[in-house]
């Protein structure tokens, strides 16, 4: 079984941990990050949300860093218009992050694009209260054929692989996640939009966290959950 101390990023990589294992696992100077990306996660007032994003660069940077042949402190992040990270002077490149619940997520594509989500579901939500807003009116009235019992769980699937979706097209949430109409292929998804074909698919985490990923059609990536 690969792990994150042995995953080694050759075109797609999909990698999930808990921040404190992530912390843990990886050699120190692959969590070192650059005074300008240390400084923007000081600004953020919870002391998990600094600890997660963190980790979070500090995941990317171990997968990316052997790839690249630089030290990971050089490795330094910019943002577009949008806010979606890219690494100045690599093009081909695209990356991905996400964070929050105790996991943090990085996707990694030489192939196309790539966009990655992770939610918890621990927290109670009122799934059928919101599912109008997020779910397309051919998704809703399924999910409402669902047992009770089942929603929460679709749901969350749901909301995580859409959310992917959004950040693989670069959208994010200013885009409308019920204009979205996933079509179902076996245990995965499809979704032509924005110009991208993409294929996305999630699993469950050990606490019941949901995972999920989208990628451009013909990309193909190695998945590592470490718990």
């Amino acid at each position: 079984m690969t792990t994150l101390s042995d995953l080694v990023f050759t075109g797609g990589a999909l990698a999930v941990a808990a921040p404190a294992v992530a912390v843990a696992t990886l050699p120190a100077e692959r969590l070192s990050l650059p005074p300008d990306e240390a400084v923007r996660i000081a600004r953020f007032r919870q002391a998990q949300d600094r600890h997660e994003r963190a980790a979070a660069h500090g995941l990317l940077r171990h997968l990316l860093a052997p790839w690249l042949g630089h030290d990971p402190t050089g490795i330094v992040l910019a943002r577009d218009a949008g806010d979606r990270p890219f690494l100045p002077g690599v093009p081909g490149l695209d990356l991905n992050l996400s964070h929050g619940a105790g996991w943090v997520a990085v996707g990694l594509s030489t192939s196309g694009r790539i966009g990655v989500d992770v939610e918890g579901a621990a927290r109670p939500v009122d799934w059928d209260g919101i599912a109008p807003v997020f779910l397309h009116p051919a998704e809703l009235a399924a999910y409402r054929g669902l047992p009770a019992g089942a929603r929460p769980r679709r749901a969350l699937e749901f909301w995580s692989v859409k959310e992917a979706c959004l950040k693989a097209t670069g959208e994010g949430l200013v885009a409308e996640p019920r204009s979205i109409w996933l079509t179902p292929d076996g245990a995965a998804w499809r979704l032509a939009r924005a110009g991208l074909s993409l294929r996305a698919a999630s699993r469950v985490l050990p606490d019941g966290a949901r995972f999920a990923w989208a990628v451009e059609e013909g990309v193909g990536v190695t998945v590592v959950v470490e718990n």
